[in-house]
């Protein structure tokens, strides 16, 4: 039987997709990503480019919002 490897880099993606999904899972989150769902199905974008933009916004908002810098370790920001 073989061990996963976890190494550095492996840790530091863990870290960052387990504090990707606590954003997405957020009541913030959610309630961004409608109100920007709403703003750009108004707008005339089809449904799902509509969606998917309001997901990338929202999510870009909040990670900026967090002042998160990809490639330090979360435990710099205090978030690991």
């Amino acid at each position: 039987m073989m061990l996963p490897v976890r190494d550095h880099e492996h840790q530091e993606r863990f870290d960052y997709s387990r504090f990707i999904a606590g954003i997405c899972l957020s009541e913030t989150f959610v309630a961004l990503k409608k109100e920007l769902e709403k703003l750009y199905g108004s707008s005339g974008e089809d449904e799902l480019n509509s969606s998917r933009l309001a997901f990338q916004d929202a999510l870009y908002a909040l990670i900026s919002e967090q002042d998160l810098e990809f490639k330090k370790p979360l435990a710099v920001f205090g978030k690991g």
